[in-house]
């Protein structure tokens, strides 16, 4: 009987700063941001990206907010910031290894 490790991990893609609007502050401020890919791993090694989550920090009144997704609803720039937070190379590990080995039983 053998055991399976697995789960998930972050990984932080990165920091910024962007303008948001703040819920305590009501008003559209400055705020920190940083983000980080959520990914499937089994024994510690990569498979593939499950998705994105941002810690939103308020420069204005400090309220911090953990673990939102990073999507259009979260930050109102979202179109214009999303291609500088991408997921990790090493995040499709897995799924590259998988690709060459079908690849070369394709060309053998």
């Amino acid at each position: 009987m053998a055991i399976i490790i697995y789960g998930t991990k972050k990984a932080v893609i990165g920091v910024d700063e962007t303008m948001t609007y703040c819920p305590s502050c009501e008003t559209d401020s400055f705020a920190d941001i940083m983000v980080s890919s959520i990914y499937c791993h089994i024994y510690f090694v990569p498979v593939f990206p499950i998705s994105k989550e941002v810690i939103i920090v308020c420069q204005q009144c400090g309220l911090k907010r953990y673990d939102l997704p990073f999507n259009a609803r979260t930050l109102s720039n979202y179109i214009e910031i999303k291609s500088n937070f991408k997921h990790p190379w090493y995040t499709y590990s897995i799924l590259g290894l998988i690709g060459i080995i079908i690849v070369s039983l394709i060309l053998s």
